[in-house]
């Protein structure tokens, strides 16, 4: 990817983290910690696939998150000045692996800790 191309997908993802992390928040509580791990734009510019990792039910994050698609491709379009505004995908990240030992270290945490979510107040 050229340097205009990554820096459009870092622009791209610091616009939408925030309010997929809200939007997370409020209607996602099955989901668990969530994480948006990357943005892929095609080479015309046609796409951006912002790609999200969860904890729990990861597999339905993507349809969860579909119906942001149109409202982030408008905050994109008022911010960032360019001729052509991709369309948003949302894609699980392939490599479970890395995903899964934060995960892994996480819950060894929580255990070490008492952290369970039981002693809340």
């Amino acid at each position: 990817m050229s340097t205009k191309t990554d820096r459009f997908a870092e622009n791209i993802l610091e616009i939408t983290s925030p309010i997929l992390l809200e939007y997370i928040r409020e209607h996602g509580e099955e989901f668990g910690i969530v994480s948006i791990v990357k943005v892929i734009i095609s080479k015309d510019r046609s796409y951006a696939d912002i790609f999200v990792s969860a904890t729990s039910h990861e597999d339905m994050l993507p349809k969860k998150l579909a119906p942001l698609a149109d409202r982030l491709r408008h905050d994109i379009g008022r911010q960032i000045q360019t001729y052509k505004i991709p369309q948003i995908r949302f894609k699980r990240i392939k490599n479970e692996i890395a995903t899964r030992s934060v995960q892994d270290i996480i819950n060894e945490l929580s255990k070490q800790y008492g952290l369970d979510g039981t002693d809340a107040v």
